[in-house]
């Protein structure tokens, strides 16, 4: 980032906090970051920050001021993804991509990222959005800022080891990282946005899914072809997403009515099943698509929905060694 060079805060989802953004806005202030908040941030339309248009608008404003070199999405939630053909749109009316910038996001702004990534040459950043609470006082701070600021900088799961839950690697694996949100990168599969993994290395984590439904995102996904090529699969945080287990009756009930049947007494339920550990049957999950797609798959990079928000370059070169060491080698930001 150059010196003079401004960070503009756009919401291209949901509904964006005011207090947080306010509370984010002094803390990079503070770091010496010139801040241009759009006035778009705290526009409301059901749930998202403004109408589809307002938020595309925004974000393309943005994107083509040549005074503002790093986009940060305020928050996630959901509605990026409703945008991009508006984007299509106005990158179609003045016959040009805008000029590379760097965009900061997670979670929902995946769809996002991997758009102006692919289709414009930006630069992306899977780091934390100003609208946490916590944003003031992220762990890895000083990490992001080097980053933000193009300097290449110690990353904390560099000084870790990844864990392979399918065959190792018999050699080093060197590619692109892609990915994101593994919910918002099957919400594309299908689509014109969709991304490409061909010989690359694909990231994923999420938040708030039960197992079943990962299992069954990844099945869709595989079905779908959309891991044909790729190099090696790298897993961050999965919280909150536990097995969800029904009840069912333990005995029969005495009296065969239909309240007896609808509503019956917690006594006389039990689970169907014991719940699944969630660390376990991840493993089992992506290790068994590791095996049948014929890649390593690694699990314990600790990036995602918290509670630590490291930053991980996307479009970086990264590599992954047979004894689970993760590594970036190069990225065109810091160029």
């Amino acid at each position: 980032m150059s010196r003079g060079g401004s960070i503009g805060i756009i919401a291209p989802s949901s509904v964006a906090p005011r207090i947080e953004v306010g509370l984010a806005v002094r803390t990079l202030e503070e770091s010496g970051f010139r801040i241009r908040v759009h006035k778009q941030v705290f526009k409301r339309h059901r749930y998202f920050a403004g109408t589809d248009e307002e938020r595309a608008e925004a974000f393309y404003e943005y994107a083509t001021d040549p005074g503002i070199e790093v986009l940060w999405c305020a928050r996630g939630g959901h509605g990026a993804l409703r945008i991009l053909p508006l984007l299509d749109a106005l990158a179609g009316q003045h016959g040009a991509p805008p000029a590379q910038k760097l965009l900061i996001g997670y979670s929902d702004a995946t769809a996002l990222m991997e758009y102006a990534r692919s289709r414009w040459g930006w630069s992306t950043l899977h780091g934390p959005m100003p609208g946490l609470k916590e944003f003031s006082a992220l762990r890895y701070w000083k990490s992001l800022v080097d980053m933000i600021e193009g300097r290449r900088t110690a990353l904390p799961y560099e000084r870790r080891r990844l864990r392979f839950v399918s065959a190792p690697p018999s050699s080093r694996i060197r590619g692109e990282l892609t990915g994101g949100n593994l919910t918002l990168w099957a919400a594309m599969s299908g689509t014109p946005y969709a991304g490409v993994v061909s010989g690359k290395i694909v990231f994923f984590e999420d938040v708030g899914e039960a197992l079943y439904r990962i299992d069954r995102t990844v099945q869709s996904l595989a079905l779908a072809g959309a891991f044909r090529g790729a190099r090696a699969l790298v897993l961050g945080t999965f919280e909150d997403g536990n097995d969800s287990v029904p009840k069912v009756f333990s005995r029969a009930p005495r009296a065969r009515s239909r309240a007896a049947l609808l509503r019956p007494a917690a006594r006389d339920l039990k689970p169907l099943r014991p719940a699944m550990q969630r660390a376990r049957a991840l493993r089992d999950i992506f290790g068994e698509l590791g095996e049948k797609a014929g890649i390593s798959v690694a699990t314990g990079l600790p990036v995602g929905h918290g509670p630590d928000y490291p930053p991980l370059p996307l479009g970086g070169i990264h590599s992954i060694h047979p004894d689970g060491s993760f590594r970036l080698e190069s990225w065109a930001w810091f160029e």
